[in-house]
Protein backbone atom coordinates (compact mmCIF):
# COMPACT_ATOMS: atom_id res chain seq x y z
CA UNK A 1 0.00 0.00 0.00
CA UNK A 2 2.76 2.47 0.88
CA UNK A 3 4.52 1.85 -2.43
CA UNK A 4 1.28 2.58 -4.27
CA UNK A 5 0.75 5.75 -2.27
CA UNK A 6 4.30 6.83 -2.99
CA UNK A 7 3.89 6.17 -6.69
CA UNK A 8 0.76 8.28 -6.71
CA UNK A 9 2.60 10.96 -4.79
CA UNK A 10 5.39 10.95 -7.33
CA UNK A 11 2.85 11.58 -10.03
CA UNK A 12 1.33 14.46 -8.09
CA UNK A 13 4.44 16.30 -6.94
CA UNK A 14 4.55 18.80 -9.79
CA UNK A 15 4.16 22.52 -9.62
CA UNK A 16 6.58 24.64 -11.61
CA UNK A 17 9.79 23.24 -13.00
CA UNK A 18 12.09 22.52 -10.08
CA UNK A 19 15.75 21.93 -10.82
CA UNK A 20 16.70 20.21 -7.58
CA UNK A 21 15.18 18.69 -4.48
CA UNK A 22 13.65 21.46 -2.38
CA UNK A 23 11.54 21.95 0.74
CA UNK A 24 8.55 22.77 -1.50
CA UNK A 25 9.00 19.54 -3.44
CA UNK A 26 9.20 17.60 -0.18
CA UNK A 27 6.02 19.26 1.09
CA UNK A 28 4.17 18.48 -2.17
CA UNK A 29 5.37 14.87 -2.12
CA UNK A 30 4.43 14.28 1.53
CA UNK A 31 1.03 15.98 1.17
CA UNK A 32 0.17 13.97 -1.95
CA UNK A 33 1.41 10.76 -0.40
CA UNK A 34 -0.63 11.33 2.78
CA UNK A 35 -3.73 12.15 0.73
CA UNK A 36 -3.27 8.93 -1.25
CA UNK A 37 -2.74 6.87 1.90
CA UNK A 38 -5.77 8.38 3.63
CA UNK A 39 -7.98 7.53 0.64
CA UNK A 40 -7.00 3.85 0.71
CA UNK A 41 -9.27 1.04 1.82
CA UNK A 42 -7.64 0.83 5.26
CA UNK A 43 -6.22 4.29 5.94
CA UNK A 44 -3.58 4.61 8.66
CA UNK A 45 -3.58 7.27 11.34
CA UNK A 46 -2.72 10.55 9.61
CA UNK A 47 0.36 11.06 11.80
CA UNK A 48 1.59 7.59 10.81
CA UNK A 49 1.03 8.40 7.13
CA UNK A 50 2.95 11.68 7.51
CA UNK A 51 5.87 9.88 9.14
CA UNK A 52 5.97 7.12 6.50
CA UNK A 53 5.60 9.56 3.61
CA UNK A 54 8.37 11.79 4.96
CA UNK A 55 10.56 8.74 5.30
CA UNK A 56 9.69 7.66 1.74
CA UNK A 57 10.74 11.06 0.40
CA UNK A 58 14.05 10.88 2.26
CA UNK A 59 14.69 7.34 1.04
CA UNK A 60 13.86 8.16 -2.58
CA UNK A 61 16.01 11.29 -2.41
CA UNK A 62 18.91 9.15 -1.18
CA UNK A 63 18.34 6.47 -3.85
CA UNK A 64 17.59 8.62 -6.90
CA UNK A 65 19.25 11.60 -8.48
CA UNK A 66 16.97 14.57 -8.96
CA UNK A 67 16.94 13.91 -12.71
CA UNK A 68 15.81 10.31 -12.11
CA UNK A 69 13.10 11.50 -9.71
CA UNK A 70 11.91 14.11 -12.23
CA UNK A 71 11.90 11.58 -15.08
CA UNK A 72 9.87 9.14 -12.96
CA UNK A 73 7.41 11.90 -12.08
CA UNK A 74 6.97 12.87 -15.75
CA UNK A 75 6.61 9.27 -16.83
CA UNK A 76 3.93 8.53 -14.23
CA UNK A 77 2.06 11.73 -15.06
CA UNK A 78 1.93 10.68 -18.70
CA UNK A 79 0.38 7.37 -17.68
CA UNK A 80 3.37 5.25 -18.58
CA UNK A 81 3.98 1.99 -16.77
CA UNK A 82 6.38 2.21 -13.85
CA UNK A 83 9.87 0.95 -14.70
CA UNK A 84 11.23 -2.03 -12.82
CA UNK A 85 14.00 0.21 -11.41
CA UNK A 86 11.46 2.69 -10.04
CA UNK A 87 9.33 -0.12 -8.61
CA UNK A 88 12.42 -1.56 -6.92
CA UNK A 89 13.35 1.85 -5.48
CA UNK A 90 9.81 2.33 -4.15
CA UNK A 91 9.73 -1.13 -2.60
CA UNK A 92 13.14 -0.67 -1.00
CA UNK A 93 12.12 2.73 0.35
CA UNK A 94 8.85 1.31 1.70
CA UNK A 95 10.72 -1.53 3.40
CA UNK A 96 12.90 1.02 5.22
CA UNK A 97 9.93 3.16 6.27
CA UNK A 98 7.36 0.66 7.52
Amino acid sequence: MVAVAAALALAACGGGEPTSYSPEMQENFVNSCVDSAMNGTTPPEESDAEQICGCMYDELKARMSFDEFKAADESLREGEQMSSDLAADLQAAAAQCT
